[in-house]
């Protein structure tokens, strides 16, 4: 138990390290590439931010343990949606831009409705997995021209408030040169978090059943909380630097991304496919449904997420997981 201790300290601490990294090097790179921090923020920084989700999602699939694939990615989601976006407005009130509004948390609404369409007959399989993947690589394709079409219209007009100077202007080989250092603190920065991420949900797994919670139960809540705080992290430093942008894309996009990639690869990778809990099928994704219009509604109210919706949106949450551990004991 004390061995468990030591990874969930250790693995605090490479997340927040991870986090610094991450939202430091995709900054610059919105720079360098005259694109959106949101666009960033949509893409890199949740790529980055989801791959403990793809991670343990893969290999809980492989290995057949399907209720914690799909509670990893049913609890990641919700943590997402009501948490990260919700404290990430505590820390500062949340400015939303327009583009979230109108194409990206819609598109996470239909996501989600998705993953229940597919769950509905009780299995997502190789078949609905390569679908996903497809609406995958649409979702790149217009958030990337969306992307251009908002970058600054010079790098003197985006100054990088992680960094606290702007980029200088530079021949292309400097450029290069300046990219591939924010691309390795950017890497660097996914590592800590990715290994982070592995300590603490292994300190938190041995606690979850040393006390006797089901595997559908750790998914959806141990697991879920721990390979989701790399995009909680994420998103409150990139809030505190200024760089909400990122902070809102992270969330919004981790959501999208855990059911199109995560959800995707591990329905392709398992070799029966993934079997949904009927009490997931009917209980969480419905609910993670309801969320997902929630947070789009919050968005769009004002263009702008208060202190006090977020709030009720982590209450929210500390609601729902109440209901499952009370459901559970």
């Amino acid at each position: 138990m004390l061995f468990a201790v030591g990874q969930l300290v250790a693995g605090a601490l490479l997340l927040l390290l991870g986090g610094e990294g991450v939202v430091r090097g995709a900054s610059r790179l919105a720079i360098l590439a005259r694109l959106s921090p949101l666009f960033i923020g949509l893409t890199v920084v949740s790529l980055g931010t989801s791959a403990p989700e793809m991670a343990v999602s893969v290999a809980t699939a492989m290995q057949g343990q399907a209720d914690i694939t799909i509670g990893n990615v049913v609890g990641s989601n919700l943590f997402n949606m009501l948490v990260i976006v919700g404290f990430s407005a505590i820390v500062a009130t949340l400015p939303v831009d327009r583009q979230i509004t109108s194409f990206d948390a819609p598109f996470m609404v239909a996501t989600c409705i998705a993953m229940g369409v597919l769950g509905y007959d009780g299995q997502i399989d190789k078949v609905d997995g390569v679908g996903l993947l497809v609406a995958l690589l649409v979702y790149f394709g217009i958030s990337y021209k969306l992307g251009k079409r908002k970058a600054p219209e010079s790098i003197e007009d985006f100054v990088d408030d992680v960094a606290g100077e702007p980029m200088p202007e530079a021949s292309w080989g400097r450029t290069v040169g300046a990219a591939s250092l924010q691309l390795l603190i950017l890497a660097l920065g996914v590592g800590g978090l990715i290994l982070g991420c592995e300590w603490f949900v292994a300190g938190s797994v041995t606690f979850a059943r040393f006390f006797g919670l089901s595997e559908a139960v750790i998914g959806l809540t141990i697991v879920s909380v721990g390979t989701s705080l790399p995009e909680l992290v994420t998103s409150v430093a990139a809030t505190l630097k200024g760089e909400r942008g990122i902070a809102i894309g992270n969330a919004v996009g981790s959501t999208i991304l855990n059911i199109l990639a995560v959800l995707g690869v591990s329905a392709v990778v398992s070799p029966v496919g993934l079997n949904v809990l009927r009490s997931i099928e009917v209980f969480d994704i419905p609910v993670m449904i309801g969320a997902a219009i929630v947070t789009w509604i919050v968005l769009r109210t004002h263009q702008r997420v208060t202190r006090v919706e977020g709030v009720v949106m982590v209450l929210l949450y500390v609601g729902y997981v109440s209901y499952l551990l009370l459901d559970a004991a």
